[in-house]
């Protein structure tokens, strides 16, 4: 489909009637939307990268590049440094990332892996868990290590340590909170 982005380019936008001015947005917008949408899974904060990355566009636009493809490349770029950005900048909050999931699969979705940064993030907080597992109680990280690594079910470790279940969900709850507690410390709110 051949689109009017070059026009960001070589003219004004301000000076462009309204009606073009929306037209080229739009394709500016379906242009990013999908690529970044795969990345931050959050559709207000897209939007806002897509303004960003729009504005940076319009406020420094490339001088070296004339043609459509490298245009497009140039503003996939920016559109990438403006997504590192704010996974820099809401790294405290990490909603994206849950105890649960990096520690009994590994990573939590398949969209992770498009995220360097992500990814990164990922095994190091994998690592500290291994490093606090090892520092944990003997009995709090043989009941972590039962569930998440072997998958047993409560009655499964129960009866492996010859306890009742409430006494396992209890050790498996004050185990998870003081590994979560742990990790809050170094990496600030989780899931």
């Amino acid at each position: 489909m051949q689109t009017n982005l070059l026009l960001l380019l070589g003219s004004n936008f301000y000076e462009l009637n309204a009606a073009l001015q929306e037209q080229l947005y739009k394709q500016f917008y379906n242009f990013l939307y999908r690529p970044v949408m795969q990345l931050i899974h959050d559709h207000s904060a897209t939007e806002d990268i897509i303004q960003e990355t729009f504005l940076t566009t319009l406020r420094k636009p490339p001088k070296d590049v004339l043609d459509e493809p490298r245009f497009k490349a140039w503003i996939k770029i920016v559109a990438k440094n403006n997504v590192i950005n704010h996974l820099r900048k809401t790294k405290n909050y990490r909603t994206d990332i849950s105890l649960e999931s990096v520690i009994s699969m590994g990573i939590p979705f398949a969209a992770a892996s498009e995220s360097v940064e992500l990814q990164a993030e990922l095994n190091s907080l994998k690592e500290q868990i291994s490093l606090h597992l090892k520092e944990m109680r003997p009995d709090h990280r043989a009941v972590l290590e039962m569930k998440w690594k072997k998958g047993l079910s409560y009655k499964e470790i129960a009866d492996e340590l010859h306890e009742t279940e409430d006494t396992i969900r209890q050790k498996l709850f004050r185990a998870r909170m003081s590994l979560k507690n742990k990790l809050q410390q170094e990496w600030g709110k989780m899931k």
